[in-house]
Formats: structure tokens, C-alpha cells, sequence
């Protein structure tokens, strides 16, 4: 003799109203992502270490390997301000990135105080423009500026001045973000490298190319955050691509340091 279970018999009357689960957590899974995340190793303690600021840390450091990876530099994630040689003005670099974090630090504690009370400072250079050769070492001294940032505590973010605004053209977001996304991702993180200015450009700026590259510069200065440019042109060209307003707006409150070593690449020619 052989006993049958009886299938569960599904009463679905109960159900009207309610919202599958699936769905939100579906959509707290694509931002966490979008944020360089991966929730699937949430269950993993060493992914969430009890150390609130620990955990902090691995997110800015998932977040910039992120950023290099949609730039096409994730190989540059290796270099630190130790691998740098003296062209590449490492001290320049660690001195910037210290007291963006200093300042970071202490407007932190001010905020915990009442709003009459606090007092927000901003370092006195809010721009570093790495100029040079082509080859000259810019883009690696600026990628172990942002992997020193995120050793300090800082949100740091990385892509190229060309692949942002192509970013922002309809239909051409990566990852499945959306222009807005992108927006907010390279206007709010503490320090912006924004990788070969005016490159690609053929000497002259579309009506995108200027108002989107004026919105990024403009929103970082009015909230106080920091960019590190590196760039093949001087100032004059940059003012020719740009407009002189913008090319203003880039050199003001900002240090420039030139990199004059050859070019590192040791291309053959002919």
C-alpha cells in the first residue's frame, strides 16, 4: 500500500495587493551593481567585516577598480605612489590627496555639530592638472593618486574626458546606467580624475562637448569637490577647445604640474 501526498492546494485569494518580493530586491541587486558591488557575496563574512569603516573602505575600493574597469584601465589598478618615479611628482600627488582627505575628516565631525556652529574648510587647490608629453607617466600618476584616495578614506572615481561625454550621448551609458546615473556618479564622488582633457577633440568643442564638460566642472566646484586633470595641452589650447570661460573656470583654484619625462611607451618608429 503506497500513501500519496496531496499537492499544497494554492489559494491565490489571499494575494491580491501584495507585491512580489522579487522586484525590489531585483532593483536593490542592479543598483548595488551599479555601484561596483557584487550582492552575491553578501552572505561571505570576509566581504562584511563587523568594522563599519573596514566595510566602507572595500566599498570605495570595489567602486574605484570599477570605474578603471569601465574606462579600459583596470590594469592600472596595480600602481601606488610607491611605483612612481620622480618625473611623475609622487610627492605632489600624496601631498593633494592628503588634504582632500584632511579637509574630509573635519568637515565630517562639523557636520555632527549644529549648523550655526560648523566650520567646513576646503583646501586651497580643489584642481591638480597633470600636463605633459604624450607618454610622460600623467595617466599613472594620476590612477596611484585615486588608489592613495581610497586608501584615505576618499570616494574615488576614474574615466577619461572623451569616454564620459560619449557616455552621456543617447543610448550609450554603460553597464545599463542611465545618463543621469552617469551624472551623478563622476559630479559626487570626493575625487574626480578626469583622464586626458580635451582628447579626441579635434581642436574644437560641439554644443555636448561644452555644456556637459561646463556641468561636470561647475557642480564639482560648487560642492567643494576635487579634480585631477591630465592633459597633453596647455592652456591656450585647452581655452580653444573649450572657450576661455571654462578654461577659466578648470585653472582656477588649481596647481598644475608638468611631467617632462620621455615618452614611457617606447613606441617604434619609423
Amino acid at each position: 500500500m503506497s500513501l500519496a501526498v496531496p499537492a499544497a492546494y494554492a489559494d491565490t485569494s489571499d494575494l491580491r495587493g501584495l507585491t512580489r518580493a522579487d522586484g525590489p530586491i531585483g532593483a536593490v541587486t542592479r543598483i548595488l551593481r551599479n555601484r561596483g558591488l557584487d550582492p552575491s557575496n553578501a552572505f561571505q563574512t570576509e566581504d562584511r567585516p563587523d568594522d563599519t569603516e573596514a566595510y566602507q573602505h572595500e566599498v570605495y575600493r570595489q567602486a574605484w577598480i570599477n570605474s578603471l574597469r569601465l574606462s579600459g584601465h583596470e590594469d592600472y589598478a596595480r600602481f601606488t605612489l610607491d611605483t612612481l618615479d620622480a618625473e611623475q611628482c609622487p610627492e605632489v600627488m600624496r601631498v593633494f590627496v592628503g588634504q582632500l582627505a584632511a579637509a574630509q575628516r573635519h568637515n565630517r565631525q562639523q557636520a555632527k555639530l549644529p549648523e550655526n556652529e560648523r566650520r567646513i574648510l576646503r583646501p586651497e587647490v580643489r584642481h591638480l592638472i597633470a600636463h605633459g608629453n604624450t607618454g610622460s607617466g600623467k595617466t599613472v600618476a594620476a590612477a596611484a593618486a585615486g588608489a592613495f584616495a581610497v586608501q584615505c578614506g576618499l570616494m574615488a572615481r576614474f574615466v577619461s574626458h572623451s569616454k564620459y561625454l560619449d557616455w552621456l550621448r543617447p543610448d550609450r551609458a554603460p553597464s545599463g546606467l542611465t545618463q543621469t546615473q552617469v551624472v551623478e556618479r563622476y559630479e559626487r564622488c570626493d575625487l574626480l580624475i578626469l583622464d586626458d582633457l580635451c582628447n579626441e577633440l579635434d581642436g574644437y568643442a560641439t554644443t555636448h562637448v561644452r555644456t556637459h564638460t561646463s556641468n561636470l566642472i561647475t557642480a564639482r566646484l560648487n560642492s567643494g569637490r576635487a579634480t585631477l586633470f591630465t592633459t597633453n595641452l596647455d592652456f591656450a589650447q585647452v581655452a580653444e577647445v573649450l572657450g576661455d570661460r571654462l578654461a577659466s573656470r578648470i585653472g582656477g583654484q588649481a596647481k598644475p604640474v608638468k611631467m617632462t619625462g620621455n615618452d614611457r611607451r617606447k613606441p617604434i618608429t619609423w
